[in-house]
């Protein structure tokens, strides 16, 4: 599928007044008016409801309680809706169908999702793909490629340095710049995206095992070899040995001893053994009744799940014939067999609802995203049932020791009613004593070898990942090499063209024999020089001419996933004389008109080319100081 999206509408409100309301078209659209007119505040919020983390706005923005866009992708017709604020991270409200109808729909027809990916169900970011045909990441690793990340590339911002590609924004990581780059570039999804992520994990991981590991063995250094497992474990079963053979001799004294009065501390120790032996065998019997239950739950669950999973696949069977066959007319009614009355065209024959191919398919995407959701909750909540059953089972296990454990030390307190020989026990009961320290101290020196043990086996396990992911990374590099060579020569070659046909008398740049970029380190050259232009207009040229170019490679190479949408915020900043402006701006046209492929381009300025400004391209009204963008 093509990815693809177009801006229908933009609706900025506060209360119930509309401080901003202009519908949107297909291919080059402009925004115009003076400087100080608002027209960065519609870019910003072009960027907001769209996805992108706004949180610094400007003065007259502020005022806003709330943006609302209508889009249509792949997927059909939806409205967005985000709460203007100065937090970060915001969510955002999904209506499947036009504006009007969501603006007349209840609050429950609305759908909120988070902005991150949450533990169960869909960030807005996931929906938003998949209604626009971009790959969705599959792996929690995945999960901070944003529409906010996308954003980044598809909105050329005033703020952002002008050497710069991506949108400015602090904490960036290269991985993410590159991951972008490449998926828009239809170059690769997020296979390499993860890896390089998962080594950037598993290096610090082994780096902390590695300074563990030396801990560990720098404090162990002090018993010698009396450190090595092996030592410690023969000294173990020496000490527990001898102290079953005394245990033994106790036994045997006490069994044999004169019946006497049973001493208060014996019938003490054997009331405790008897409570500890309830207390063990309740803890079992609790344990028996989470398993058994935990198992029926599992049982139940996998039914429903297999339930959901034939709906999904019905769903897709259902979709696919409604796509060969197209609109079926009913003759007579399904439920009752009665003859179907004609309905007004453009509506259901059966319900009267009113229906479109775009609203038709906005709702299949509800209906799935539904069925999906469903699914990946059951199937994440099956997954803790699988783990909290595997953890009580194992806690049954340990609890049934206990219980044996228990249970002979009750029979032991039983056995031994009869008192004799105090002195000998209490002799014997002491060397006992000297021995359970001594096995304790032993414990503590075999728990630092398993220690140093276990982390040298993480420190070598780890090392064996980063040379399996490093492996790994070299491989998909090497796979995606040829469709990355041609996706950057297309964007390269397009950003010549543009360059080429600057206007020549404020040209900076001399011969252009070929323009390079680099989107992990965030620049782009011309001839291998990063600062080429003389002037900060010569870069304003190459920056929106580099974003031109990759907006125009998508045009002509089905391959790239760039959506066919972008948007320039003021054109002709740092100083451009309007010659060269307009220039650019009949250069954005002719591209436009160039291209067969349904796609949508927006950008503001504040010197719109004089045959243009009362054209059917232009949006809205001119927008001055004394007349901005956002009514009051």
């Amino acid at each position: 599928m093509t990815s693809r999206l177009r801006l229908n509408r933009l609706l900025v409100t506060r209360g119930s007044s509309a401080l901003y309301d202009e519908t949107f078209h297909d291919g080059v659209n402009i925004i115009h008016g003076s400087n100080g007119g608002g027209k960065s505040t519609i870019a910003d919020f072009i960027f907001f409801g769209l996805g992108g983390d706004l949180t610094e706005w400007k003065p007259s923005a502020s005022r806003a309680e709330n943006t609302l866009i209508e889009i249509t992708t792949p997927s059909g017709k939806m409205t967005l809706r985000r709460a203007v604020s100065t937090k970060k991270t915001r969510p955002m409200e999904i209506y499947f169908g036009e504006m009007q109808q969501a603006l007349e729909s209840g609050s429950g027809n609305w759908q909120e999702l988070p902005y991150m990916r949450p533990e169960h169900g869909y960030s807005f970011s996931q929906v938003l793909f998949k209604a626009m045909g971009l790959p969705e990441a599959i792996s929690d690793g995945s999960s901070n490629i944003t529409m906010h990340q996308i954003l980044r590339l598809l909105y050329v911002d005033q703020l952002t340095p002008v050497q710069r590609i991506f949108r400015v924004e602090s904490f960036d990581k290269w991985q993410t710049r590159q991951a972008v780059g490449d998926l828009l570039a239809g170059v690769g999804g997020y296979d390499l995206f993860e890896k390089q992520m998962k080594l950037r994990e598993v290096r610090k991981k082994y780096d902390s095992a590695v300074t563990l590991y030396r801990n560990l063995v720098s404090v162990a250094s002090g018993y010698g070899e009396k450190i090595l497992t092996e030592h410690i474990e023969t000294a173990m079963k020496a000490s527990q040995e001898e102290r079953s053979n005394l245990l033994a001799v106790i036994e045997n004294l006490l069994t044999n001893s004169e019946i006497e009065e049973e001493p208060p501390e014996i019938a003490k120790n054997r009331k405790e053994a008897t409570r500890a032996y309830n207390s063990a065998r309740r803890q079992v019997r609790d344990l028996e009744d989470d398993v058994e239950t935990l198992g029926y739950e599992i049982d139940d669950a996998d039914g429903f799940i297999e339930h959901l999973e034939q709906s999904l696949r019905d769903f897709e069977v259902a979709s696919e014939t409604f796509s060969a066959l197209g609109h079926l007319d009913f003759e007579y009614c399904p439920s009752c067999f009665a003859p179907v009355q004609t309905k007004e065209v453009g509506h259901c024959q059966l319900c009267d609802t009113p229906r479109s191919k775009e609203e038709d398919s906005s709702r299949t995407l509800a209906v799935k995203l539904d069925l999906q959701m469903q699914l990946k909750e059951s199937l994440s909540l099956q997954a803790e049932r699988v783990s909290e059953l595997k953890e009580k089972k194992s806690t049954l296990k340990v609890a049934k020791r206990a219980l044996r454990k228990t249970a002979a030390t009750l029979e032991f307190s039983r056995s031994s009613s009869s008192f004799g020989r105090e002195a000998e026990v209490a002799e014997l009961s002491r060397k006992i004593g000297f021995i359970d320290s001594e096995l304790e101290s032993l414990q503590k020196r075999l728990e630092i070898a398993e220690k140093i043990k276990s982390a040298s086996d993480a420190k070598e396990d780890l090392n064996n990942q980063l040379t399996r992911l490093n492996n790994e990374i070299t491989s998909i590099e090497r796979k995606q090499g040829a469709r990355k060579a041609k996706a950057y020569s297309t964007i390269s070659t397009e950003a010549k063209k543009l360059l080429d046909e600057d206007l020549q008398e404020y040209s900076d740049f001399g011969k252009v024999e070929h323009v390079e970029f680099d989107f992990s380190e965030d620049w782009m050259a011309i001839n291998g020089e990063k600062n080429r232009a003389g002037s900060a207009s010569g870069m304003i040229v190459l920056k929106n001419s580099f974003a031109a170019a990759m907006f125009r490679s998508s045009l002509v190479d089905k391959k790239f996933k760039l959506p066919r949408w972008m948007l320039f915020d003021n054109i002709e900043d740092k100083g451009m004389v309007e010659e060269r402006s307009w220039n650019f701006q009949r250069l954005l046209i002719k591209l436009s008109q160039e291209s067969k492929e349904p796609h949508q381009l927006i950008y503001t300025t504040s010197k719109i080319a004089p045959e243009l400004e009362n054209s059917k391209l232009v949006v809205g009204r001119k927008y001055t100081r004394d007349s901005r963008s956002l009514r009051n």
